[in-house]
């Protein structure tokens, strides 16, 4: 988002990524500066990240992962961040969606957000009855507690709004 905010790269990310970088014209960056109408946010799930050191001795070739220099894990201490859906990737912390959107408010100077996609997949049961299928209390559950957390968000922000203007 730093070029749309700011006209240029984050620091930490020339630092890291360099000539790979394409580069702004003075002009690109002026014009790119607030050259969006809202923030798309797709939000499934959280995790823990840990530092690692970038080594002078690799020699691999370069990828959008190593580039961070960060270990993505769903667990600390042996135990995970929510409960898994069907997919390995996707543990379910509903308190994530509120502290990315107060981030984003929060470093992007409060811009127009849509949340764009969201939500959890499940293990296909073909055995289950109709009946049975139809009463996902699982997923019930699970935007239930979403929408919580973004409604909670935006009381933060509303009520954030309201001591500053008093």
């Amino acid at each position: 988002m730093e070029p749309l905010t700011k006209g240029k790269y984050p620091l930490s990310m020339v630092s890291l990524v360099g000539k790979r970088l394409p580069k702004f014209t003075k002009k690109q960056s002026k014009m790119l500066i607030g050259s969006y109408d809202f923030i798309g946010i797709n939000y499934y799930s959280s995790t823990f990240v840990a530092n690692i050191p970038h080594s002078k001795n690799d020699t691999s070739k370069p990828t959008y992962y190593k580039d961070t220099h960060v270990n993505l894990t769903s667990e600390r201490n042996g135990r995970p961040i929510g409960p898994r859906a069907a997919s390995p990737w996707l543990f379910i912390y509903p308190k994530g969606i509120q502290e990315l959107l107060l981030y984003t408010k929060t470093k992007y100077n409060n811009p127009l957000i849509y949340i764009t996609e969201n939500g959890m997949d499940e293990f296909n049961d073909p055995t289950l009855p109709l009946e049975e299928a139809l009463m996902d209390t699982y997923r019930i559950d699970y935007f239930y507690h979403h929408h919580y957390y973004i409604s909670s968000a935006i009381k933060l922000v509303t009520h954030s709004l309201y001591l500053n203007q008093n």
